[in-house]
């Protein structure tokens, strides 16, 4: 509140003041061991990083299990549901390269190296490690390559994070060939060991290729001999007959079925450190553990002119925006939000504190505008955390990016209006949405609340100085795009109100 009356002083005086699966050898010994690793986890939920060789960097391992399976059994659609669901979209598609921890013609040698900085930079809830197939060719062997999947495994565990670990695939040219197939097992057997040594879960993806085809794997499991086959009339598609005649398709089946069991009987057993004590209670009005904001019909419409300095504003609570990873310490850079309705608009105020000079250039509709400094709308009608989201984003110039989601041609409001005021050692912002282009239903209770909202800023690096982002509702991550951690709101417009606390 009081950066607000110290911006209407500055305006009047230029001054602002602001278990045992087939195939598992360890059994469900890992059970406890993965609850206690959890316990140390202090990022997001639903991160799953993916650790390997060309086998893993392909997009058809794991990416396509967020699409729609057919043939799926009758144990695992509760489970294909959740995953969707929980994932985080980011995961799917985005963290695939050298940068994430895959990458085509790589040892474990490759992945030792790089393996605290991919952690680093993920801080993935779950890694699926496979490497191996390589280093069969060019080495390191056993024991070599069993220590590195042990120090691997043992950075993961250190981490925090619970990894599932496979056995490789057989290769095409083991097949009527004894000195090669024990070569090849020497490296599944390590594999093994270390599950079992290391009590983490184990995908025995060797073993489950060989129960399907003991002969003929390589003319159907494997697509050249090396990789996993991907024939398109068995992609997404779980009946026993694309299990037995796509290898990748299996794969997925598998990672599927090990995950959802990890989460049932470890990770949702065990609250994770950021969970249990590392983030402060949100300050203000709660909805299921998240913040609640009310959002007040207004007196009048203010006028949009970047300075939210109107009467109307004076009474209306201030939102205050935190670090975006869930950091408790206050961001460096302080930024407040307010909003308000009449009868037909929603109307939004920033006020973010910049002791330098701005980010940010004019630019055409939808143009990258989130790479300047810009601040975020995040909204959904109704209380469910799906990706369908309305997405607003203005930068520091007024220019404005829209989409639904992650999709930008599925909301594009043609009467969106913006103002920016530039200030001694801010920047301030007003816009206005049409209540009409909110893509609102036409159930009143729903429309009564509570809708998923969240506010945020993005403030790009400047030379040496890093960047910051903050939010409303933290999503514990580098990631706006989380509707799970979402904050609630109510809009009085609608006859919402604030739950009564318990």
């Amino acid at each position: 509140m009081k950066q607000w009356m110290a911006l209407a002083a500055w305006l009047a005086c230029s001054a602002l003041a602001f278990g045992a699966e087939k195939g598992d050898p360890a059994g469900e010994a890992w059970v406890g061991p993965m609850r206690a690793v959890h316990a140390k986890f202090a990022g997001q939920q639903g991160t799953v990083a993916c650790f390997g060789d060309s086998i893993t960097i392909t997009m058809a391992f794991f990416t396509p299990l967020q699409y729609d399976v057919k043939n799926v059994p009758d144990d695992l659609k509760d489970a294909l549901a959740w995953m969707r669901q929980y994932v985080q979209r980011r995961c799917w598609r985005d963290w695939k390269g050298p940068e994430w921890g895959n990458e085509g013609r790589t040892t474990t040698d490759w992945g030792l190296r790089g393996i605290d900085g991919w952690l680093k930079k993920t801080n993935p809830e779950v890694a699926l490690v496979l490497w191996g197939t390589n280093d069969t060719y060019q080495g390191p062997n056993p024991p070599k390559y069993t220590d590195n999947l042990r120090a691997i495994v043992q950075k993961c565990l250190d981490n925090g994070t619970v990894p599932i670990l496979y056995t490789i695939p057989p290769r095409g040219d083991q097949a009527n060939n004894p000195k090669n197939t024990k070569h090849i097992e020497s490296f599944v057997e390590a594999a093994r060991a270390v599950a079992a040594e290391k009590k983490v879960p184990l995908i025995d993806f060797y073993q489950e290729i060989l129960a399907r085809q003991p002969k003929d794997f390589a003319k159907t499991l494997l697509g050249d001999n090396l990789h996993p086959s991907y024939p398109k009339e068995y992609q997404n598609n779980f009946s026993e007959e694309a299990l037995r005649q796509s290898g990748y398709t299996l794969r997925n089946y598998l990672t599927l079925r090990k995950y959802h069991e990890v989460h049932q009987k470890a990770l949702a057993k065990t609250p994770a450190a950021r969970g249990a004590a590392g983030e402060p209670e949100p300050k203000g009005a709660t909805f299921q553990g998240r913040p609640a904001v009310f959002v007040p019909k207004l007196a009048s419409a203010p006028t949009l002119d970047g300075k939210p300095d109107d009467p109307c504003w004076k009474d209306v609570p201030t939102l205050e925006l935190r670090r975006l990873d869930g950091d408790p310490k206050p961001p460096l850079y302080r930024t407040e939000a307010k909003m308000g309705t009449t009868d037909d608009t929603l109307y939004l105020a920033f006020l973010c504190s910049e002791p330098g000079p701005l980010v940010s250039q004019k630019r055409e509709r939808n143009d990258s505008v989130w790479q300047d400094d810009a601040v975020e709308l995040f909204l959904r009608p109704g209380p469910e955390a799906e990706r369908d989201y309305l997405h607003l984003i203005v930068n520091a110039h007024g220019s404005i990016q829209t989409a639904l989601g992650m999709e930008e041609a599925g909301w594009q409001p043609p009467s969106v209006r913006t103002a920016v005021a530039k200030h001694s050692w801010a920047w301030s912002v007003e816009m206005a949405v049409p209540l009409g282009e909110l893509k609102l239903p036409g159930d009143k209770a729903r429309l009564a609340g509570p809708w998923r909202l969240n506010l945020a800023r993005g403030r790009p690096a400047r030379g040496d100085t890093p960047g910051e982002d903050s939010a409303l509702a933290p999503t514990e991550s580098d990631s706006n795009h989380v509707p799970a951690l979402f904050a609630y709101a109510f809009f009085a417009v609608f006859g919402g109100k604030l739950p009564a606390p318990k």
